[in-house]
């Protein structure tokens, strides 16, 4: 079973984080809210009206899609830190659910050890961070 690192890494690399961020905006986007029932009445005076102003803020202030942007700047950030050749392995076994590690390490020329170790590397410092 999958732990939560390798979900994260799959879904950074498979292009599925950048779909989440999107489709929460869009869902903040397209979200109306509760209708108003309020038929009648006065009118409101210190009524503000600037609904380009407030989406942006609704989107800039969504807790969840600012944990997947933190999430999406946290790999980012320490992925670029890693030796080229530990990021193209991860990258490959991590963009595809069908990728076994026998086939990077044929992929790369490479012990099948020695992808599984640039593996726990990486999921041991992303770990602390995420």
């Amino acid at each position: 079973m999958a732990d939560r690192i390798d979900s994260i890494l799959r879904d950074y690399f498979s292009g599925r984080l950048d779909l989440k961020i999107k489709q929460r905006e869009y869902e903040i986007r397209n979200d109306r809210g509760p209708a108003d029932e309020n038929i009648g009445g006065g009118k409101a005076l210190n009524k503000h009206n600037r609904p380009v102003e407030d989406m942006r803020i609704r989107i800039d202030e969504d807790r969840y899609r600012k944990s997947l942007m933190k999430q999406k700047e946290d790999i980012e950030r320490w992925i670029a830190t890693f030796q080229p050749d530990k990021q193209k392995v991860v990258k490959y076994y991590y963009a595809s659910k069908t990728v076994t590690w026998t086939q990077v390490a044929q992929q790369f020329h490479i012990a099948e050890s020695t992808t599984r170790s640039y593996r726990t590397d990486i999921k041991h410092i992303l770990g602390a961070v995420l």
